[in-house]
């Protein structure tokens, strides 16, 4: 264990499995103490106690986080159990009925506004109870502001820093669009807008803001479906589909989320990271001739979105 964040608290929403269970065990790791927030409570506690069991401070609390209840609750169980809030890490995906639908003309507006209120609210509600509990809590235990009097500044004292740290997962889908999936583009998309908009806001105020936009990652979940599928040839259609010629894992994300909430971090803001193995850098193109022969070599490859694609399809 490291403790480039000890003595901070952080919250991660959807901390029960996948990037977010990743996430809550990587910041425990650094030494920060861990409030998963999850509506999976076995899953959740589960990975509560492979944490402890590692040597770090982790607990749960569980609820839907699209309500304000929870927004309201979560913050106050960080207080309550570990003093402080420091890190929230919005991470929860509960997927809406209008996320995958189809397009516009497919999809009915109650689905649609469905979707976006998962996809959004959540990480609007968060944000809005979280900030100030971050900044009645100030700067990180140990945090010393004065190597920054000397550099960095012409005059005066500071500016606040090491209040806090916020980091929202969006998605590739949010840099980069798809067919039949206008709810869950247009969310991801404006999970990128709400980011850029409250780094703005609460830069002054010592708090950092940032987005994550992840490509394909392996989670417990995606892995089974593949299992499932049984058909390595498919899965290695993905594979060549990103320059570093493998598809993510949890702990790549993590590793990403961790460095934004550590002090090495503190002169970034606003920005969106994606952690996609070069997927969203490619022109698509060359990418499809690339593929094209292992397409033709390999006819009866599947993949898991083999039906919904052939149902997106525009020609």
């Amino acid at each position: 264990m490291s403790n480039r964040l000890e003595g901070r608290v952080a919250i991660v929403t959807g901390g029960a499995q996948g990037i977010g269970g990743a996430t809550a065990r990587r910041l425990a790791e650094d030494g920060a103490s861990v409030l998963i927030v999850d509506l999976a409570e076995e899953l959740a506690a589960e990975n509560v106690r492979r944490i402890e069991a590692e040597g770090g401070i982790a607990s749960l609390f569980v609820g839907d986080v699209t309500k304000s209840e929870t927004a309201i609750g979560m913050v106050a169980a960080a207080g309550d159990r570990y003093g402080r809030l420091d890190i929230l890490v919005q991470n929860a995906f509960p997927v809406g009925e209008g996320s995958f639908g189809g397009g516009v003309t497919d999809i009915d507006f109650e689905s649609w506004r469905g979707a976006l209120s998962v996809l959004l609210d959540a990480v609007f509600l968060g944000a809005k109870y979280a900030v100030p509990a971050m900044q009645a809590s100030g700067p990180a235990p140990g945090f010393d502001p004065a190597p920054y009097a000397e550099y960095g500044l012409h005059e005066g004292p500071p500016p606040p820093m090491e209040v806090g740290r916020i980091v929202n997962m969006s998605s590739i889908h949010g840099l980069l669009q798809a067919a039949g999936v206008p709810a869950y583009d247009a969310g991801k998309a404006a999970v990128i807008g709400l980011t850029k908009q409250m780094a703005i806001d609460y830069g002054p105020t010592g708090i950092t803001v940032n987005a994550i936009a992840p490509g394909h990652i392996i989670t417990e979940k995606l892995q089974k479906l593949w299992e499932q599928m049984s058909n390595p040839a498919g899965y290695r259609l993905f594979e060549l589909q990103y320059p570093v010629r493998r598809t993510g894992l949890p702990q790549d994300v993590a590793n990403g989320v961790a460095f934004l909430c550590s002090p090495e971090a503190s002169f970034i803001t606003g920005v969106v990271l994606p952690i996609d193995g070069g997927h969203s850098i490619q022109l698509v193109e060359n990418a499809v001739v690339e593929m094209k022969d292992y397409i033709q070599q390999n006819p009866d490859l599947k993949t898991h979105f083999d039906e919904w694609g052939a149902k997106q399809c525009r020609l």
